[in-house]
């Protein structure tokens, strides 16, 4: 959970400076425009990288990194919301619930029994091993899209 919010955490402050760097806090509009919709940038990982992607040219979605990232996010969101379990919402669809247990087995070492998570001795290495290698992807293509060194 805590490297999980770790990243969270990185990728909203390099949104933020971004933002900041930008003509964007400068004008009426831009003022009006974040007061409107700053908290939307931030509220979900697919708001995130949407306005990285349009706004920033920072393209994460779909890499590898992130994909395996995305089930720790998923991970965190059972802990947190489901207690260790799978939560409905997680459950909502078969094709993606199988494929999610498959993911946290394949990824993280974590082995679902219905939707309880069990947790294997290698589970929070691996998670610190993901989420570690989504900042260094996500620092890269930053740094090559923006020239932004954060």
């Amino acid at each position: 959970m805590d490297a999980v919010t770790a990243v969270e955490s990185h990728v909203d402050h390099a949104l933020q400076s971004l933002i900041a760097r930008s003509e964007l806090p400068s004008s009426g509009i831009g003022s009006a425009f974040l007061a409107r919709y700053s908290d939307d940038m931030t509220r979900t990982w697919d708001a995130r990288y949407e306005w990285l992607s349009e706004g920033f040219g920072v393209k994460v979605k779909g890499k590898k990194f992130q994909q395996d990232f995305n089930v720790a996010v998923e991970c965190r969101n059972a802990i947190v919301h489901g207690s260790g379990h799978l939560t409905k919402r997680q459950q909502s669809n078969l094709v993606k619930f199988v494929e999610l247990r498959k993911q946290l087995q394949s990824i993280l070492k974590i082995a679902a029994h219905g939707t309880e998570m069990i947790f294997s001795a290698d589970s929070a290495r691996n998670a610190v091993t993901v989420t570690s290698e989504f900042v260094h992807g996500f620092d890269e293509i930053l740094l090559g899209a923006t020239a932004m060194d954060y």
